[in-house]
């Protein structure tokens, strides 16, 4: 998890996340100086100096919050500078009505209407100046690191195509060396990379800053090995080609393992960690309780909707596989059309379902259908964060298909998950396949860290109505 959360992109990421702190405690700074001359008509740095509170932190973690809702700290939502600007110039008058909520319920702390009109002018301004900056410095003129890749013919031609559709990445590949020569003729790879015939070839040229190696190809030759780590030691990175992957893109690439590597991976031991476990226990029993007492009024509203929309129950229950694939009833608000499987049998949901219903499709959007789940979180039966259950009908076909499918009933299956929140909803084999893969990376580094991530995520998609 440690080397997910410092890669190329989430440094740049952090960087981006620091400056923006920067320009909005600076926004603060010259909105007091500009009110206190318009009141005194010279700077009276006492005057701004007693204006300036803790409270005002509560300013710039509400433009945090809104920059993250509009995500607006993914690194390729940035290249287009002007649908950047907008966005950003949104973020900032979102959070004026944010903090003008907040501070309503604390007139104590009251930041002034016309002190927040001035701010909100001034941060849209030096936020869109900063972005500006930053997006010509950091991502447009950036020199992407150089990477050296040892695998099969097949396995590096993959990983070369993924790599491409991640822009954002920080990394090009300029050297290969394929293991298997006998596949090299047969793999589709640009005519820019520098091919060598051997390992030690490769590690001779030094004209790269990362070593990435497929693991599940057999081993180095001593011969080999020891010029890796003379290399390693010399100040180049040196990773295998699954573990670089997962970096990168938060989930474990099924192609470039095998039982081995699994085996071999810290968090995939089947040792459970108990205080993270009790502290989740707790965390799922509170948290549920306030959202049912709380969220009331809103269920009550759904289920009013749903009755109105469309002929049939309320609530929609029906069999899940949980932890250890024990079987519980799984409880949801019905957003389809009455008896949908009734002539079709056990099918996966499609983009455009003419099943689902009007109030169906908005309740999918935002998530809301999930809300009874509630209860079977509070009976202990899920978790907020974890694997989406499965039916058993689903669960043997996957089983049959997808590797090591098991692993995801090592864990509590959550109401939202690390899965669900980067990755569309899986309606086939493929999309399940994918999910998988970022099940796998959440099972193998679960932490409370982790889950408060995924609990962010998954605000950024209800506000954005992504949910499917």
């Amino acid at each position: 998890m440690k080397q997910y959360l410092f890669t190329y992109t989430k440094k740049r990421q952090y960087i981006l996340l620091i400056g923006d702190m920067m320009v909005l405690a600076l926004a603060i700074l010259i909105t007091y100086l500009l009110r206190v001359f318009l009141i005194y008509r010279s700077l009276n740095i006492t005057a701004v100096m007693s204006r300036l509170s803790p409270w005002l932190l509560v300013v710039v973690l509400a433009h945090l919050f809104s920059l993250y809702l509009l995500n607006q700290y993914n690194l390729n939502r940035l290249v287009n500078r002007f649908r950047s600007c907008i966005m950003v110039i949104l973020s900032v008058w979102l959070a004026g009505l944010i903090i003008s909520g907040i501070f309503f319920f604390f007139p104590k702390y009251i930041f002034g209407r016309q002190v927040l009109l001035i701010h909100l002018v001034i941060a849209s301004f030096g936020m869109v100046l900063w972005r500006l900056f930053y997006t010509e410095m950091l991502i447009r003129r950036a020199k992407p690191k150089r990477l050296a890749v040892v695998g099969d013919g097949q396995t590096v031609s993959a990983f070369i195509e993924e790599l491409a559709r991640i822009p954002s990445s920080g990394f090009r590949v300029n050297r290969i060396c394929i293991s298997n020569s006998s596949s090299a003729g047969t793999c589709l790879l640009p005519e820019s990379l520098v091919k060598h015939e051997s390992v030690l070839d490769l590690l001779g040229s030094n004209d790269f800053d990362i070593l990435a190696f497929d693991s599940t190809n057999g081993y180095f030759s001593d011969s080999e090995i020891r010029r890796i780590l003379q290399v390693k030691y010399r100040g180049k990175a040196v990773y295998d080609l699954p573990t670089l992957y997962k970096n990168m893109t938060g989930k474990v690439p099924l192609s470039y393992i095998d039982g081995r590597w699994l085996l071999n991976s810290d968090g995939l031991q089947g040792e459970a960690n108990l205080p993270y476990v009790r502290a989740k226990r707790v965390f799922d029993v509170v948290l549920s309780c306030l959202l049912i007492v709380f969220g009331s009024p809103l269920i009550l509203l759904i289920a009013i909707a749903i009755k109105l929309d469309s002929r049939g129950k309320i609530f929609f229950v029906q069999e899940r596989l949980g932890l250890n694939r024990n079987p519980f009833l799984c409880v949801k608000f019905r957003t389809m059309i009455e008896d949908a499987e009734g002539e079709s049998g056990p099918i996966w949901s499609r983009e455009g379902d003419p099943r689902i219903t009007r109030v169906g499709r908005l309740l999918r959007k935002t998530r809301l259908d999930e809300l009874p789940q509630l209860w079977n979180i509070l009976k202990g039966e899920m978790s907020f964060i974890g694997p989406r259950p499965i039916r058993e009908h689903f669960a043997k076909q996957l089983a049959e298909t997808i590797p090591f499918y098991e692993l995801r009933f090592s864990v509590k299956p959550g109401l939202s998950g690390w899965a669900q929140v980067n990755y569309d909803y899986a309606g086939s084999r493929e999309g399940q396949l994918e999910k998988f893969q970022y099940e796998l990376f959440y099972i193998q580094n679960m932490s409370l860290f982790l889950d408060l991530l995924t609990m962010f995520k998954t605000l950024q998609t209800v506000f954005l109505g992504k949910g499917k």
